[in-house]
């Protein structure tokens, strides 16, 4: 009998042990993609809360808006040159500084003005409280005041007879009206100034 000769077999050799370069790369490449979540999670964030403060400047918006329609009510049915308009800005009714001084006025009025002595949103023409969407009430009632500006003459060439007739009619009183408005929030406030002509 004849033998075959025996191959050598080769046993197969035991893995290497990981030394963990693989571990490392995979750890990287989730903190990139952990990364990327957060980044793309605050950028949401932020644009929600844009959104959120422009809504609310636009319902400050609208208040303020209403709040100047109200005081051409109030003008037309309430105020004349008599009403007690005073330097102080007694009841919300003022005479802008540059009329009774000769000094330049250093701030705007409505920078100096103790707006919890204007006229509250309705005070005077009994309208409704104003609400912001979903009837949510707004931060404050927005308030207003008024100031008397001064009559001026007819311009070179112009007739102070409207009409065409020769007898001069009453001149036509101008007001100002400045609003100041919150939205939802307190910390959003809108500012709006109109000039309001009264025949």
């Amino acid at each position: 009998m004849n033998r075959l000769p025996l191959l050598p077999v080769k046993r197969p050799t035991p893995p290497r042990p990981a030394r963990g370069f693989s571990l490392i790369v995979i750890l990287l490449m989730m903190v990139a993609l952990a990364m990327l979540a957060l980044g793309s999670m605050n950028s949401s964030i932020i644009q929600e809360r844009m959104v959120g403060n422009e809504r609310d400047r636009q319902v400050a918006l609208q208040a303020a808006e209403s709040a100047i329609r109200d005081a051409e009510i109030d003008i037309e049915l309430n105020v004349t040159p008599a009403s007690g308009f005073a330097e102080g800005c007694a009841n919300g009714l003022c005479i802008p500084p540059s009329d009774t001084t000769n000094n330049p006025v250093s701030a705007p009025l409505w920078q100096s003005i103790d707006w919890n002595a204007t006229r509250a949103y309705g005070s005077r023409t009994g309208a409704p409280a104003l609400l912001g969407p979903d009837n949510v009430a707004l931060a404050a009632q927005p308030r207003y005041f008024v100031e008397n500006l001064p009559v001026l003459p007819p311009m070179p060439g112009e007739s102070a007879a409207i009409g065409g007739g020769s007898t001069p009619t009453p001149r036509a009183r101008a007001y100002r009206i400045t609003v100041r408005a919150s939205g939802i929030r307190a910390s959003t406030v809108v500012m709006l100034q109109a000039v309001y002509v009264k025949q």
